[in-house]
């Protein structure tokens, strides 16, 4: 019964979407370093591929690149207004990760106590 791929699927992405707000983290603290380059996070065309296949969720590793968006005159290209906003998405789908795996085991729990 707790071989449920729905559980592993929310893992793996809180993993990713993790991953993703330290890269967020990082370009944030980094925006008046000349010449730092910003970083993007992906997983989730690689997670859905590993459910569509039938594949475990565990297998995907969020994948970091550096960012080719334009640089100032500085060499930087972190962009403040899209690395807070991206931000914000990020950590309301961390949150709707965490709160669909809490609501998954109250079910297990309700199940189990016959309820």
């Amino acid at each position: 019964m707790l071989e449920d791929v729905s559980i592993d699927a929310l893992q793996a992405a809180m993993h990713g979407l993790s991953a993703r707000q330290r890269a967020i983290s990082a370009d944030i603290a980094n925006v008046n370093t000349p010449f730092y380059r910003a970083h993007d996070v992906a997983f989730e065309a690689d997670l859905q591929r590993a459910l569509d296949g039938g594949k475990s969720p565990f297998g995907v590793t969020p994948t970091t690149t550096v960012s080719d968006a334009p640089a100032g005159l500085n060499g930087n290209n972190v962009d403040l207004t899209a690395e807070t906003t991206q931000s914000v998405k990020t950590e309301l789908a961390y949150q709707l990760a965490l709160r669909a795996a809490g609501d998954r085991f109250s079910l297990y729990r309700t199940a189990i106590a016959g309820s």
